[in-house]
């Protein structure tokens, strides 16, 4: 931690901090699981799709398909079942593939961003609405937010960029995203009616196609921003 910047350490003290003091407070509320089998068919989901990482182009940072199951528990459950969630599987994205190099201060970082993002998105989901639909895109956007403009943050903070251009660039490529988040979420809503707590088992294959879909798309996007620079390698 010592490595960063004096601003960006005290922005990563802060939001670990808030997080802490989030999690703790409803720890101390939490009065048990009440769905055994779905807390912990939500929590299995999330932890297995957040291995499902990719790099974003041009960037430091990358995304994990765990997010429309954080998105779903944030709606759904209680918020302490949904904190929980948030955290383990965000906890496990981060040593993933195996042979990275860990940074203590990154995990710290990413789960507690998430914690932070996954509180806002549940407190946004007990809007007093009849609009189903206009909450959860409340909810989506919230998430968005919530979890991108710290991102960009930290980046701006360490690489001495501009703060809201790179906002701008990580909103613009994760923005599909997001939105396929908010639908798969929708989805689960309706089958919940029809077959209850299993309904995420039955999504597992739709995150999977979206996880192979965005791979492809940013690595070839990777190659394409590659190929001037090793051209103008070669011609130095």
């Amino acid at each position: 931690m010592t490595t960063l910047p004096a601003k960006a350490r005290i922005f990563v003290v802060a939001v670990a901090a808030i997080s802490i003091a989030m999690f703790a407070k409803a720890m101390l509320q939490w009065g048990g699981v009440h769905e055994y089998a779905r807390f912990a068919a939500y929590l299995v989901v999330a932890t297995v799709t957040a291995r499902c990482r990719v790099v974003l182009p041009r960037m430091t940072s990358s995304m994990a398909v765990n997010l429309p199951f954080i998105l779903i528990a944030a709606v759904t459950l209680s918020l302490p079942e949904a904190l929980t969630i948030a955290a383990v599987s965000t906890f496990i994205q981060s040593f993933w593939p195996e042979g990275r190099k860990r940074n203590p201060v990154q995990v710290l970082f990413n789960v507690s961003v998430l914690v932070m993002a996954t509180q806002l998105t549940w407190w946004t989901a007990r809007i007093n609405s009849h609009n189903a639909a206009l909450v959860l895109c409340a909810c989506g956007l919230t998430i968005l937010v919530a979890n991108t403009v710290p991102v960009a943050s930290i980046i701006s903070l360490t690489e001495d960029k501009n703060l809201g251009q790179m906002w701008f660039n990580i909103v613009q490529l994760t923005f599909p995203y997001y939105l396929a988040t908010v639908g798969l979420a929708g989805v689960v809503e309706l089958a919940n009616h029809a077959v209850g707590w299993q309904a995420p088992l039955f999504i597992l294959p739709a995150a999977f196609l979206m996880y192979r879909s965005f791979r492809t798309y940013f690595g070839q996007m990777s190659e394409t921003l590659q190929t001037p620079r090793a051209m103008a390698a070669r011609a130095n």
